[in-house]
């Protein structure tokens, strides 16, 4: 899209050709106001230059642009269909016009407009913009085979418009070919590492396309494309939609450590934030770090949760804690994850084993409590008492690994 500063260079360019008539004072007044967005002001010096000079498109053309500053679509269309009619080989006329036109949803306007430009002759900057515009014009009238026609016309003169790309991937998503907007979007995104939306946009697909292929070698390929985009993204913009992001993918590809890495920086950056901290309970349950998993987890649950995420989180909790055979809590989980038939069987177990789960917790909680006590007298340097409590508490964990161990299977079919 032509800038507001470029603009501003060219109408400055014609200021000078104007300097030896009368309207000069008006149209540098006016645009010297356009540039400080002052734009009712500007609109009567653009009013007197066409009062001087009423067959000149420049002047519509700007009091066109303060109009739509204003929010008057009506006045503004006037005066730059104006424009047109007065300069039609001028692709800033056709190019301000066009913009107005889809901005009002009139896209049949547009693309008659359009369609009578010759592209061909334009330079490339002003090709790609009204190639642009005229494809999206096609695909709002349902022309999505024509949309693709033009792009893939344009590409072929322009491949590496980073612009064309991300057109051509939005008309391919359109015709439902999601591999060939794949394809785009990472390269739009790799042609313009600043156009983040472009490279989520490629990360989200490729993990789609993975999940719903049945080949292995063409899933493989697509996260580890995937990692490949979101590692970029999330590295030059670590910002937390694309931290988040980076982990999904590594975790999406089994790369378990660098995803807890990418999630962990999340939840540095919104500790408030539920989804990562599930994200993150979940991936470090994988990597059998199921302490740590249970604490993000159940911070992610004091984090506001929608309805989905909080039965999810529900649901890894009574799986973790089943596991550790903290029973109770357990069953209260799968409970609150609408599992009714899984809370009700680790009940069940509960009360056949009430006794040795009684007695665990018992022995887990002095374990604890002696740990704590031995860092303390660690500091203290007192080394007879940190032996001493050492020994009270490996009894403990002795006599808790007894008890687990009896209860091996109980723990194993719990697990799974």
């Amino acid at each position: 899209m032509i800038s507001l500063c470029k603009l501003v260079v060219v109408t400055t360019a014609i200021a000078i050709m104007l300097t030896v008539a009368p309207v000069a004072a008006d149209w540098n007044a006016g645009l010297e106001l356009f540039g400080q967005e002052r734009f009712a002001e500007a609109v009567e010096h653009f009013q007197g230059v066409i009062k001087s000079n009423p067959n000149w498109p420049g002047a519509y053309l700007m009091l066109g642009r303060c109009q739509l500053a204003l929010k008057q679509p009506d006045e503004a269309l006037h005066n730059l269909r104006k424009a047109v009619e007065l300069g039609p080989d001028d692709p800033s006329n056709v190019a301000a016009l066009s913009r107005a036109l889809i901005d009002q949803g009139l896209n049949t306007e547009t693309i008659e407009l359009l369609e009578g430009v010759d592209l061909k002759n334009l330079n490339p900057a002003w090709r790609v913009e009204m190639e642009r515009m005229l494809a999206s014009c096609l695909l709002a009238e349902y022309r999505t085979d024509d949309a693709v026609a033009l792009l893939e016309s344009g590409l072929a003169e322009a491949p590496d418009s980073a612009a064309l790309h991300r057109a051509i991937a939005g008309a391919y998503q359109a015709v439902g070919n999601r591999p060939a907007a794949f394809d785009h979007l990472a390269q739009a995104f790799t042609l313009d590492p600043d156009d983040h939306a472009s490279g989520r946009s490629a990360v989200k697909t490729a993990l789609a396309l993975a999940g719903a292929t049945a080949d292995d070698e063409t899933a493989e390929s697509l996260r580890m494309r995937a990692v490949e985009l979101a590692t970029a993204l999330a590295t030059a913009a670590p910002e937390y939609e694309h931290l988040l992001l980076a982990g999904e993918a590594d975790l999406a590809a089994r790369q378990l450590g660098a995803a807890a890495d990418w999630f962990v920086a999340a939840v540095s950056k919104r500790p408030q934030e539920p989804l990562a901290r599930f994200y993150l309970g979940r991936t470090l349950a994988a990597l059998d770090r199921n302490d740590e998993a249970i604490t993000h987890l159940r911070a992610g649950l004091g984090c506001a949760p929608d309805d989905e995420l909080e039965v999810r989180i529900h649901g890894q909790l009574g799986r973790l804690l089943a596991c550790r055979l903290e029973l109770s809590e357990a069953a209260r989980h799968y409970q609150a994850a609408g599992d009714a038939g899984h809370a009700q069987r680790i009940n069940e177990l509960a009360a056949d084993f009430a006794d040795a789960l009684t007695r665990l917790a018992a022995l887990r909680g002095d374990s604890a409590e002696l740990a704590g006590m031995e860092a303390e007298l660690e500091k203290l340097g007192d080394n007879n008492g940190v032996t001493a409590v050492a020994g009270q508490r490996e009894i403990r964990d002795r006599e808790i690994a007894g008890i687990e161990a009896n209860l091996t299977d109980v723990r194993v079919a719990l697990c799974q």
